[in-house]
């Protein structure tokens, strides 16, 4: 069975994006804030991200909140070569 590198193609790409001198956007989904970390931490060296976070199947609205606010902090804390804007979705639970 023939198996993908995807971190390959991917540094691929983004030496393709360092090369033409290109600053991509990127919208990312964010389920936490200890789970996004890294990835903003590494993708934003390549791109100007929107991180997006939109989990309704939180439970009560004080722990959605909650965790909106880690993300919040953890964006304001980090250090990132290009701009991390952050957005949030409805607060939609079933």
């Amino acid at each position: 069975m023939n198996h993908r590198n995807y971190q390959k193609e991917l540094d691929t790409i983004l030496e393709d994006f360092e090369k033409q001198g290109k600053v991509p956007r990127l919208l990312l989904h964010s389920c936490c804030a200890p789970c996004s970390s890294y990835v903003l931490e590494y993708l934003s060296k390549y791109f100007e991200i929107t991180l997006y976070y939109y989990n309704p199947n939180i439970y009560p609205i004080q722990e959605y909140m909650k965790r909106v606010k880690e993300q919040e902090k953890l964006i304001s804390e980090m250090k990132f070569v290009h701009p991390v804007l952050f957005r949030t979705g409805p607060y939609e639970p079933d």
